[in-house]
């Protein structure tokens, strides 16, 4: 099954490098390789600015979740100081009516227990009760403010990382694409080249195998006509047959097979093949980044099972090694998935897909490289960063890290 290119690589084939594809000078194997190692050094300068976007994602969610909880916090407190307020009120209304005046009026319109300046008089006509009561509004008046700075620091802190996090992923974006387009227009240039070749060998090819079968036809019908007229000759001079005159009539019949030339068809590629190495390659066949996220925080309290492989959307995701598709899913979380075994007994997860390439289903058999989906955000991944989560389990095994796996076959 040949894989499609998605639409911006298209775009920049139509678009780049008219060295390659608008001259009539050859591109060779070795230039294809280089491109190739251009795009992977492309790739590989991103190692540090990805590893700061992990960074910045798990302490996004870390933050994010510390948010919530103060939030949480500061709502409890904000109601228990309500209630203890109007204890408090309560309390010191009660004083009054007793003992008199001692500047009660105040309570009405202070706005924490500390603004009471006669607060140290309240404490000495208390009993312990009340005297509970009292510190209990003012300890937690008190923890109020240091949580509501807390969480304005830490909402400060996440706006600081999604402002981060948004800047490295339009750099990374817009890096992996230009690696893409430049490799790409080498690369499908080569293989139209290629392709060009081949049909250009076949119609040779066809006209000869046509010139030698004309040739054969030809000296088939020389020979036999010579025999004919060896027969007739031979004949005539044991048998005439006279017609009026005495003229003798020799009739012969020929019979001419025409055979027309067999078509070609040639399919010219749409997009560059990738690299397989030992019977497996890149789960993503474009220019991508990706750092060891391995056991990195996730919302809701989870851990990173896997690796995200960030690369353009739309870029083409492809079979690891051949094997079958177990099953397709398309969940809150993972977003458009699949699930496949390969025929080393390995398994595979691929999340937040844009989409399944056509034809792959559960019990889809494929071979390795073959188109399965293309990258994009779907499920609990943010629109902004497409990128591929892919998980991987030796025979028998639960999921491993495949950081070392993706780095030997995606480098």
């Amino acid at each position: 099954m040949r894989y499609r290119l998605f639409v911006a690589v298209l775009l920049a084939v139509a678009m780049v490098s008219p060295a390659y594809a608008q001259t009539s000078s050859e591109i060779t194997r070795e230039q294809v390789d280089a491109a190739l190692d251009r795009r992977r050094e492309a790739s590989s300068s991103l190692d540090g600015m990805t590893a700061r976007f992990g960074e910045a994602i798990s302490n996004e969610i870390v933050t994010r979740e510390r948010v919530v909880s103060l939030s949480k916090s500061v709502a409890k407190l904000e109601q228990e100081i309500g209630t203890k307020r109007v204890q408090v009120k309560d309390l010191i209304r009660d004083r009054y009516m007793s003992g008199g005046s001692l500047g009660t009026e105040r309570i009405f319109t202070a706005t924490t227990f500390k603004d009471i300046p006669v607060r140290s008089e309240y404490y000495a006509l208390a009993n312990e009760r009340d005297l509970a009561l009292l510190r209990g509004l003012e300890a937690a008046e008190e923890l109020h403010v240091q949580q509501q700075e807390q969480l304005d620091r830490t909402l400060e802190e996440q706006s600081a990382l999604v402002v981060e996090i948004g800047e490295l992923t339009e750099e990374i974006g817009i890096r992996l694409e230009q690696a893409d387009a430049d490799y790409n227009s080498i690369a499908i240039a080569f293989e139209q080249q290629e392709a060009e070749k081949f049909r250009l060998a076949e119609e040779a090819r066809i006209r000869r195998e046509e010139a030698a079968r004309r040739a054969a036809e030809e000296a088939a019908r020389q020979a036999t006509s010579t025999t004919a007229a060896e027969t007739t000759t031979t004949a005539s001079q044991g048998s005439t047959t006279t017609s009026g005159g005495g003229e003798t009539t020799t009739t012969a019949e020929t019979e001419t097979t025409t055979t027309a030339a067999p078509t070609t068809t040639t399919t010219l590629p749409t997009s560059a093949p990738p690299v397989v190495t030992d019977g497996k390659t890149c789960p993503i066949n474009a220019a991508t980044s990706f750092t060891d996220s391995w056991g990195a925080p996730r919302s809701g309290g989870r851990s990173h099972k896997g690796v995200d492989l960030m690369a353009a959307r739309g870029a083409p995701l492809v079979a690891i090694e051949s094997g079958t598709v177990t099953r397709t899913s398309d969940s809150s979380l993972g977003g458009i998935s699949i699930y496949l075994t390969g025929a080393s007994g390995n398994r595979y997860y691929y999340a937040h897909l844009d989409s399944l390439a056509d034809g792959i289903s559960g019990g889809t058999s494929v071979s390795v490289g073959d188109l399965v989906g293309s990258n994009g955000s779907s499920g609990n991944a943010s629109y902004s960063a497409p990128h591929l989560h892919f998980q991987y389990a030796p025979p028998g095994s639960d999921w491993v890290n495949p950081y070392l796996l993706v780095k030997a076959l995606c480098g």
